[in-house]
């Protein structure tokens, strides 16, 4: 009896273990950076940012597209963009790409011809396609209405992504996690419109709503100002501190919008200057902390790490980096949290 208890205890402990890092793999570690990976930085090349992504023991890499910036007349280059990828590809790292045609007021039809465009260009190179970047915000989509506009051009952008690229993963949202000091609508509230569900989210009469699909939900967390346990900016909000906001009305909406029972959460960080400038030992604790909290929320699958590093002017400076590429403590606790 003693040597099954024995056994059993191994046995229990091994299981503990292996759940335990089967949790951490479960969540990747990804990063964006467009000034190191894609137009050049002066201060880190493309070499050096993939040897710190190695370090940090990132994944994936999140880029970001604008029809403008790709759109000359009526066609579309997307050269540098596809060496991004491959230069990634060459070093272990699988590419995610947000695509964003005319903003903040969207044109339909160049929209369509845009998404389709980057499908067919992209065809079996990328991890998946994001359609637009934080739709609740008028930075981005004017309207008051702004589920029902991106309703519109999520469908739209995945039928035409579809005909470029039969198989490759979408996901909608792209959220911000508050309105506080950028006008728009919140996270939850910009999901009701989308799903067209009342404040207690059943459905609106009248409205003709089928469901969207999707192989992912993605979404801004940010709290600049907050430690991520104390992050709470109201019951429509998304931050790190209230991800089961997000999560619990996900699961509702599962049968309006498909496929989010897998969270991505693709932008993130903390500032080290502006006006949202904490000091660097909170910043390495905070990353600590939030990333602690992400890897322990369900159906999350990746965090990304916004910027590699600082510049002079950035509206976000959330880099690991310094403008003169030192390492701040927050590249270290990342990277202790990651590993």
């Amino acid at each position: 009896m003693r040597r099954l208890t024995i056994i059993l205890s191994i046995t229990a402990m091994s299981l503990l273990v292996f759940g335990s890092a089967s949790s951490r793999a479960a969540m990747k570690l990804g990063l964006e950076d467009e000034s190191v990976f894609v137009s050049g930085n002066p201060m880190v090349s493309p070499l050096e940012g993939y040897l710190m992504l190695k370090d940090l023991g990132v994944k994936t890499m999140r880029v970001l597209i604008t029809q403008a910036s790709v759109q000359s007349g009526s066609s579309f280059d997307f050269a540098s963009y596809q060496n991004t990828i491959a230069a990634a590809k060459s070093n272990g790292i699988t590419v995610q790409l947000v695509l964003i045609g005319k903003y903040p007021r969207p044109n339909y039809t160049s929209w369509a011809k845009f998404a389709q465009a980057a499908g067919t260009a992209f065809k079996g190179q990328v991890a998946s396609y994001s359609i637009w970047n934080e739709p609740n915000l008028n930075a981005w989509i004017k309207g008051s209405n702004k589920g029902a506009i991106y309703r519109k051009l999520y469908t739209t952008g995945y039928k035409a992504i579809r005909k470029g690229d039969q198989s490759g993963h979408i996901l909608m949202g792209e959220t911000a996690p508050f309105i506080s000091r950028s006008p728009g609508i919140a996270p939850l509230k910009f999901l009701r419109q989308l799903a067209c569900v009342d404040n207690n989210y059943r459905p609106l009469r009248g409205k003709r709503c089928p469901a969207l699909r999707s192989n992912g939900y993605a979404h801004h967390p940010y709290d600049l100002d907050r430690a991520p346990r104390r992050s709470n900016r109201g019951a429509d909000s998304a931050t790190i501190g209230t991800l089961s906001n997000l999560t619990r009305a996900l699961r509702k909406l599962r049968g309006r919008l498909k496929g989010t029972g897998s969270l991505y959460l693709t932008e993130f960080g903390y500032a080290s200057q502006g006006p949202h400038a904490i000091s660097q030992s909170k910043r390495a604790a905070y990353i600590k902390q939030a990333y602690s909290i992400a890897r322990r929320t369900h159906g999350v699958k990746e965090l990304v790490q916004y910027l590699l590093i600082n510049s002079n002017g950035d509206k976000f400076p959330t880099g690991l980096l310094t403008p003169t590429a030192q390492q701040t403590p927050a590249y270290a606790a990342l990277k202790a949290a990651n590993w």
